[in-house]
């Protein structure tokens, strides 16, 4: 989530390509579609698609078999990829009406999927029981949601970013941990006093401006929906150039390591710099904690990570779910099967045991609630999965992520701001380009 990923734009501008290239898509109803409202026989051959590594995908198939077990007569080919050639492969598929029965989605892709009317509405199979919600919290529901308000996908698992603080540096440097409730001004106020007093070669913070999520808990915290209806921006050029202007005062005060060192960071949380013991704090998912903490603890004799929320503002949290799901579409031949297997993965209690989170908290209280109850639960796994009980608990709000999103909206912001640390715009420029760009770009 913190970075894009080439391949991650590149499907992305696949899909956009793959949606002009003449194939017709069927426009399906699932109130009208054989077995629309998911009830009837749980039997034959189901098509599984997602993503994930080798430790995800073993956890994947193994709740894969034990929904077979359960369901005798029933047969699951599962197909499996990295993030960004999953959804190559998926936006293929899509274009040629061919998608596995069961295919995973999060809310950031939704829409560029809802646009081409490929997805049948869950609304229909939640309504006849064959999918059940009863334990998801309505604001995680919501995010499985189109622009015409229809569910077009359940979510499983629900991720969020979270402020990540190296709690020995911050004992170091005198300042502690910063308080319940934390502003935006407390954030940067709190960075600005330890940078002194900070090992040499070590930062507050990374340069972040241009970091997506961070001006999304930003916008959130002061009550700004991002996005219009038509998939247009829905802040203000001048909160944008606020928001730059602030990370522009301690980039150049130098509390911040500069954008040429910023520019070097590896890839994965696990290398990150602040999982190196580079910065006091950092944007980080909040499942990227365990591995990160791996890493910091080879530090200088053992460092110590946690995570907080996002700082908070004017309407309270900016902490915004990203939750991840199966959607169903509407090449389908198997509806029933498929709403099965949906439900059992993301309400079983066998299931939830099985997968544990392995793709952000389980979205099912009850499941949530199993997993933070077992003894055996990592310290480290039960803060971050207690942290998702706080955050959601403040009802966070829904973001509907436009068509185009990834591809625009985040590509453009952080090379904008990129532009401004770089001293190759000011910040007011840099603000109109980044409008005019994803503009052009988003909706439609």
């Amino acid at each position: 989530m913190r970075r894009i990923a080439t391949t991650a734009l590149a499907c992305a501008a696949l899909l956009v390509v793959a949606g002009c290239n003449g194939t017709s898509v069927t426009d399906n109803n699932a109130s009208d579609s054989k077995g629309g409202d998911g009830k009837g026989e749980v039997a034959g051959k189901l098509q599984l698609t997602f993503w994930g590594g080798a430790a995800r995908a073993a956890k994947t198939n193994a709740v894969a078999d034990m929904f077979a077990k359960a369901h005798p007569g029933v047969t699951i080919d599962r197909q499996n990829a990295d993030f960004g050639n999953y959804f190559n492969k998926l936006n293929i598929q899509a274009s040629s009406h061919t998608l596995p029965c069961v295919m995973q989605l999060q809310g950031r892709q939704l829409n560029d999927y809802t646009k081409r009317k490929v997805l049948m509405p869950l609304d229909p199979m939640i309504e006849s029981g064959a999918i059940k919600v009863d334990d998801i919290p309505k604001e995680i529901v919501d995010t499985g949601r189109g622009p015409d308000g229809k569910l077009y996908f359940l979510p499983y698992g629900a991720a969020y970013d979270a402020v990540g603080v190296n709690e020995t540096l911050a004992e170091q440097a005198g300042v502690g941990l910063l308080p319940d409730n934390y502003t935006w001004q407390q954030y940067t106020d709190w960075m600005t006093r330890a940078a002194a007093k900070l090992p040499k070669g070590t930062f507050a913070a990374g340069s972040r401006g241009g970091l997506p999520n961070f001006f999304i808990a930003y916008q959130l915290a002061n009550g700004k929906q991002l996005f219009t209806d038509d998939g247009k921006l829905n802040f203000t050029k001048d909160s944008l150039v606020e928001y730059w202007n602030m990370w522009e005062k301690i980039r150049k005060a130098g509390v911040t390591m500069s954008a040429d060192a910023q520019a070097d960071e590896p890839e994965g949380a696990e290398q990150g710099f602040i999982a190196q013991g580079k910065l006091l704090t950092d944007s980080i998912p909040g499942n990227a904690l365990t591995p990160a903490s791996a890493t910091l603890a080879t530090k200088n004799g053992g460092e110590k990570l946690t995570t907080l929320p996002m700082p908070s503002g004017p309407s309270g949290g900016g902490n915004a779910m990203f939750t991840s799901g199966f959607a169903i579409p509407t090449n389908c031949d198997n509806v029933p099967t498929a709403a099965a297997f949906i439900d059992f993965f993301t309400n079983d209690l066998g299931a939830g045991a099985v997968f544990k989170s392995d793709n952000g908290a389980a979205t099912n209280q009850k499941v949530l609630q199993a997993q933070i109850d077992d003894p055996k639960l990592a310290p480290l796994k039960k803060h971050e999965l207690e942290l998702y009980q706080q955050i959601v608990a403040k009802k966070p709000p829904t973001i509907l992520y436009p068509p185009g999103y990834q591809a625009t909206f985040e590509s453009a912001f952080t090379r904008a701001y990129e532009e401004v640390a770089f001293g190759k715009k000011t910040v007011q420029q840099a603000a109109d380009s980044f409008f005019t760009e994803a503009n052009a770009g988003l909706g439609g």
